[in-house]
């Protein structure tokens, strides 16, 4: 069963133990925990091992992965500072040259194009960056799990919703979408986690990868998964000096005759690509945003 959200799971934990009270037996249980000291090496697995042991004492021989999963949302979003005390000061130089390297290569307006994609493919992605942006600001595994499902979910869906506006002006056959591969996505998930500004990246995904329960058994999930790893460490090895200021080919900020260019463009729309298409929709807003406030 897929969880939503810390009511969807403490919903699920009243229907399965038959408990009103199963949170405040909960946070009960947890106030006796004894935790590790900040420096124990081994102090992932023995929250790992307190987290099982409660799951016994709970559930007895019942454990079925929708039962711990929705232990797991109401344990870890009390115990998330915790645990994160240990995986930060673990991660903590990592982390730092990542979030350094990332602002070096968003001062020279890294394109997914300068990473290997299609030069179609680095458009502005804004809704999978805003997404990802807040994943600091999640406390269980479940909601960071699903914080990095939406955002590559968004990253296809917005290349996708580009594609079609590009065929249904260039093509009877509107329906013809080509085949994204997964492997194509692997640059352009770099950049929207460039762009991100992540503070703790590799923190976030070793604590992701050590407690979210039903990771080796949902392929879909651990792929996803693997997908931001891989794409983390080919940025973290990336070697700023090797990588050319990028030619910015969205509009940032527009003036007169770049308005006019796109403009009079609309006559020809049998030749525009991807990338035409984003900063159309991106005239739009500021034409729509004009008028708007004129109209005021």
């Amino acid at each position: 069963m897929d969880i939503k959200d810390l009511k969807h799971a403490e919903q699920l934990l009243i229907k399965t133990t038959q408990n009103q009270d199963i949170k405040d037996l909960i946070e009960t249980q947890l106030s006796t925990w004894v935790f590790p000291e900040l420096s124990d090496r081994l102090a992932v697995a023995t929250i790992k091992n307190l987290f099982y042991d409660l799951c016994k004492e709970i559930f007895h021989d019942d454990q079925s992965d929708n039962k711990v999963e929705a232990l797991q949302w109401l344990v870890f979003d009390q115990i998330h500072d915790i645990c994160l005390t240990y995986i930060r000061a673990r991660f903590s130089d990592q982390d730092k040259a990542f979030f350094e390297k990332c602002r070096t290569l968003l001062g020279i307006n890294v394109s997914a194009e300068q990473f290997g994609a299609n030069e179609n493919y680095s458009i502005p992605l804004s809704a999978a960056i805003v997404e990802l942006s807040v994943l600091d600001n999640y406390k269980t595994p479940g909601e960071k799990m699903n914080c990095l499902c939406t955002t590559y979910d968004l990253v296809f869906a917005e290349i996708k919703t580009a594609m079609v506006a590009v065929i249904s002006q260039n093509s009877e056959k509107e329906n013809e979408i080509p085949v994204i591969d997964n492997r194509d996505i692997l640059p352009v998930l770099m950049v929207v986690i460039i762009k991100s500004k992540l503070s703790h990246v590799f923190s976030n995904l070793f604590y992701v990868k050590s407690f979210y329960h039903t990771m080796d058994d949902n392929r879909v999930i651990s792929d996803i998964f693997r997908s931001f790893e891989k794409a983390v460490h080919e940025v973290a090895k990336t070697d700023t000096r090797d990588v050319q200021p990028g030619a910015a080919k969205m509009i940032q900020s527009i003036d007169l005759e770049e308005y006019m260019k796109i403009t009079l463009s609309d006559e020809d729309q049998s030749r525009r690509t991807l990338v035409d298409e984003a900063n159309h929709r991106a005239l739009n807003l500021i034409t729509k945003s004009t008028v708007d406030h004129d109209s005021v």
